[in-house]
């Protein structure tokens, strides 16, 4: 599907840049996460809290940390395992973000929250229930985002005016974002010594199958958005084990035939994506030099993925460090 991407080290070029955008590239170059304050993501349950239970969730407002090593820290306060903490999944770490965690606890008294001391890290509320919070259990993530940009002329502003009422109409391709693939790639090229080169198996082998299998997917819309009118309720492939080849296979180069064969072999779960998205309650305010936007996205959906329609985008966060510390 990229063969000429990968070249002799097999190092895919993964910019977003390298997939067919819905719209012609933009005209606008935009900066994002200039500050964490200006990239906010407020994660919404997809259930009520019964208020009983043996699990104690904490409603979580971060700065610049990691979903996991937040998870972690709460353990170690709490006097718990690390799998007796839940999240519904990764939230950015260069940014303020708002989410649940779960905590394990029968019998066990609820803790003063307010005496925790983790930087960058606070607890809004906390509310008991039944069950521990899974991967995948939310229901929207809404964003509210400042993207930095020079004083546009009147053609640049009807064109993105054009491109945000399109949007709100239609909907966007439903990449995984660059933030899937790690910096600089090195997820992905983690994942090929895992999957292709037989390197042993990391602590993370979930996250790198499934950068891996993210820019497979990405690979098959995009061929999808090159040839297809509209691709509005259709469904992509997520490799997994299966007994008959899934849709796209025929367009894999070498590297990322064994890819799939690897994800096969560690008996990945076949699954489904869609391959459009709609921003729900997309809304904008433009001022000179930025323009504020406000939307919902369901689980699994990137804004960067909206953005990429939008501006030439360049995070700002990137040129920042990308340890797995905080």
């Amino acid at each position: 599907m990229h063969a000429s991407s990968h070249g002799s080290s097999a190092r895919p070029h993964y910019a977003d840049h390298t997939f067919c955008r819905l719209h012609p590239a933009p005209v606008v170059t935009g900066l994002i996460r200039s500050i964490p304050e200006e990239f906010c993501v407020t994660e919404h349950l997809p259930f009520e809290l019964s208020g009983q239970g043996e699990h104690v969730y904490l409603e979580i407002e971060k700065r610049e940390a990691n979903s996991g090593w937040v998870g972690h820290q709460l353990a170690e306060f709490a006097g718990l395992r690390d799998l007796d903490v839940g999240f519904a999944g990764r939230k950015d770490r260069h940014a303020i973000t708002r989410q649940w965690f779960s905590l394990y606890m029968p019998g066990k008294p609820d803790l003063d929250w307010s005496t925790m001391d983790i930087e960058g890290v606070a607890v809004l509320s906390s509310r008991r229930h039944g069950s521990k919070l899974r991967r995948g259990d939310v229901d929207c993530n809404e964003f509210q985002i400042t993207v930095r940009h020079e004083v546009m002329s009147d053609a640049e502003q009807r064109d993105l005016l054009s491109r945000l009422k399109a949007i709100a109409e239609n909907g966007v391709p439903n990449y995984f974002g660059s933030q899937r693939f790690g910096h600089e790639g090195r997820n992905l090229e983690h994942a090929d010594r895992f999957l292709r080169l037989g390197e042993k198996a990391p602590r993370n082998k979930g996250m790198l199958i499934s950068a891996a299998r993210s820019w497979l997917f990405n690979g098959y819309l995009s061929h999808r958005m090159a040839s297809s009118d509209s691709l509005v309720g259709e469904q992509g492939p997520l490799i997994g084990k299966s007994r008959d080849p899934q849709p796209g296979e025929e367009l894999f180069d070498e590297v990322e035939q064994a890819w799939a064969a690897g994800i096969r072999r560690l008996g990945t779960k076949v699954d489904e994506r869609s391959l459009m998205v709609l921003p729900e309650q997309l809304s904008w305010e433009l001022a000179p030099r930025e323009t504020r936007l406000h939307f919902s996205l369901p689980a699994g959906s990137f804004a960067t993925s909206v953005l990429r329609e939008l501006f030439n985008v360049e995070d700002v966060s990137a040129h920042a460090s990308s340890g797995e510390g905080r």
